[in-house]
C-alpha cells in the first residue's frame, strides 16, 4: 500500500508549515490548502466583474476558454512586449481583484509570507518592469487540461525568474464547475528524458502513460479556495461539464532555497 499523501490545510493553526516549501518541493506533499480563503460574495463580484473585462477568448478542442492576463511561456521570445502588455492589462486585472479588504493578490502574498516566513514579493525585471501577477482564466463547459507539466527554468530559459531554484502554482477557485476540473496531482516529477517517448507531438500535454502508476492526488476546490503545489510533477485537470464555467485566478511562485530572500510571484 502506498504511504499517506497528504495535503497541507493553511487555514488550521495546528498544521506545521516550517518546512512548506521543501515539503512541496520534494514532493512530501501533493499541495497546500486554505479553505475558504476568499468570501463567496467577493468571489461572485469578480465574476460579474468579468463580464465586461477585456478578456482573450479561444477554443480548445470543442470548448471555450478565456483569459485575462500574460502567461509567461508564450512569451519567451519578445520580453518587451511581455511586459507591455502585463502593464496594459495590470489596471483591468487590479481592479477586478480590489475587494472590501484590499487587493486578493496582496492578501495572498500576505498570507503565504505568514505561514513561509519569508517576504512574498510582485517579481521584477532586471529593469524593474513587473511581470504580470495573475491571470483569470474561465473554462467553458468541455474544457480541461490534460497530463503536462510547468518548469519555468525549462519554458522560459534566460528569464531572471527561471534562474531562481524552485517553483511553485498558486491557483484560487472562483467558481467551480458542476462536474469535472479537479486538482489532479501526480507524485512523479518530469524528466527531460521523458518528452521523447511520451511527449504529444503536435499537441499540448503527455501520453498518461507517463504517470502510469504514479501516486495521485486529487483535489476539487470549492468557490473561495486557494491552494499551491509543485507544478514540476505532472498534473492535470479533468474536462468539465455543465451550466457553470470553471473560473480561476493564478500565478506562479519562485524562490532560492539558499538565504532568506524574497518568494516572488509572477504569471
Amino acid at each position: 500500500m502506498d504511504e499517506a499523501w497528504s495535503p497541507v490545510v493553511l487555514a488550521e493553526s495546528s498544521s506545521s508549515t516550517e518546512t512548506l516549501l521543501e515539503d512541496l518541493w520534494t514532493g512530501a506533499i501533493p499541495y497546500a490548502v486554505f479553505p475558504g480563503f476568499l468570501d463567496k460574495s467577493e468571489c461572485s463580484g469578480v465574476i460579474e466583474a468579468l463580464k465586461t473585462a477585456p478578456m482573450t477568448t479561444f477554443k480548445s478542442g470543442d470548448a471555450l476558454v478565456s483569459t485575462l492576463g500574460v502567461y509567461l511561456p508564450d512569451a519567451v521570445s519578445d520580453p518587451d512586449a511581455y511586459f507591455a502588455r502585463a502593464a496594459e492589462l495590470e489596471p483591468a486585472i487590479a481592479s477586478l481583484l480590489e475587494r472590501g479588504q484590499g487587493d486578493v493578490r496582496d492578501r495572498i502574498r500576505l498570507m503565504f509570507a505568514s505561514h513561509l516566513k519569508r517576504p512574498v514579493v510582485a517579481a521584477t525585471g532586471p529593469e524593474g518592469q513587473e511581470y504580470g501577477q495573475g491571470s483569470l482564466r474561465v473554462h467553458g463547459s468541455g474544457a480541461g487540461a490534460s497530463v503536462h507539466r510547468d518548469v519555468v527554468s525549462v519554458d522560459a530559459a534566460g528569464w531572471n525568474v527561471a534562474e531562481m531554484d524552485a517553483q511553485f502554482s498558486a491557483v484560487l477557485m472562483l467558481q467551480p464547475p458542476e462536474a469535472g476540473g479537479e486538482l489532479t496531482v501526480y507524485r512523479q516529477r518530469w524528466r527531460p528524458e521523458d518528452d521523447t517517448e511520451f511527449k504529444n507531438k503536435g499537441a499540448k500535454g503527455w501520453d498518461p502513460r507517463v504517470v502510469e502508476g504514479a501516486q495521485v492526488a486529487t483535489y476539487a476546490a470549492a468557490a473561495g479556495d486557494l491552494y499551491v503545489f509543485n507544478p514540476t510533477q505532472y498534473h492535470e485537470v479533468p474536462l468539465t461539464s455543465g451550466e457553470s464555467d470553471r473560473v480561476s485566478m493564478q500565478f506562479f511562485m519562485a524562490f532560492d532555497f539558499e538565504g532568506d530572500g524574497p518568494v516572488v510571484t509572477f504569471s
